[in-house]
């Protein structure tokens, strides 16, 4: 089976378990493969993009197959959430949501992992972001729970930056640092995760782990039941959605964000991670 895959980052840890399902050969164009490193009858090829995470992840990678002639089913979502837009296309049942064994995490001890509010010029889409004091916010509660705080991103100066009040950290890899094997064995170590919508979601929910995410808009494509499924094992990952949640599906929108008794409901569920962790 020939496949023009999804690009992103979050979108290829969805997709892997639709590959998954896959029997015979299956070549692949994605820009990370490493996500794909355990199934051996998957072959990768060269993606183009111009999304600049991206193209760092595909210029790491020097193997990629050549490409066969034939028809390439393309993979999308569209209207109807992501899980279930990728049955449509794969047109087969998904497995398990999981990730390959990366090794050990780059980060020791009982850490809790951070995605700061992040804007890209090249994608932006700040009406998805939920407001940047919430993140710092329930970053300083679990600090102050006694967790080990780690911050990722992969900014780089008019390209991505983060907003105002960044999270306060004790190991920041701000700069891609991180490979995405490095990335992954991360996640797959903390005792939980705390951001917005994003890769992190589907990471969480492969990895098992606990994930606080706060949403904030856009809700047309990013509202929980559109990036979940039951089919999942969401019993790990909580969100909070802003009381007048909107449901625009516009990148930027003056979307209201805001959440009634967040401190508490960020309390809740931090009180909780202890008789979590793993």
């Amino acid at each position: 089976m020939l496949i023009d895959g999804m690009k992103g980052l979050g979108d290829n840890i969805y997709q892997r378990a639709f590959i998954k399902a896959i029997t015979g050969e299956v070549y692949l164009e994605t820009p990370w493969p490493e996500l794909y490193k355990d199934l051996t009858n998957v072959k990768f090829l060269r993606p183009t993009t111009n999304l600049r995470t991206q193209a760092k992840n595909i210029n790491r990678n020097l193997k990629w197959s050549e490409r066969p002639i034939g028809y390439f089913k393309k993979i999308s979502y569209v209207r109807f959430g992501i899980i279930e837009g990728m049955r449509r296309t794969f047109n087969v049942q998904n497995k398990e949501f999981d990730l390959p064994c990366f090794g050990g995490s780059p980060v020791e001890g009982s850490y809790i992992v951070v995605r700061p509010v992040t804007v890209r010029s090249e994608w932006n889409a700040e009406a998805r972001n939920p407001l940047p004091e919430y993140i710092a916010q329930a970053t300083a509660q679990a600090k102050a729970k006694g967790y080990k705080i780690v911050s990722v991103a992969d900014l780089e100066d008019s390209k991505e930056w983060a907003l105002e009040p960044i999270p306060v950290a004790d190991a920041v890899y701000h700069k891609g640092e991180l490979d995405v094997s490095e990335l992954m064995a991360l996640i797959a170590g903390a005792c939980g995760v705390i951001g917005g919508i994003g890769w992190i979601v589907p990471a969480a929910i492969s990895a098992k782990i606990n994930a606080l995410i706060v949403c904030g808009g856009q809700g047309g494509f990013n509202s929980p039941e559109l990036i979940t499924s039951p089919c999942m094992d969401l019993s790990k990952i909580h969100f909070l959605v802003p009381d007048n949640f909107c449901k625009c599906t516009q990148k930027q929108h003056n979307c209201d964000k805001r959440i009634t008794d967040y401190d508490k409901r960020v309390t809740e569920w931090i009180d909780k991670l202890p008789s979590l962790v793993r």
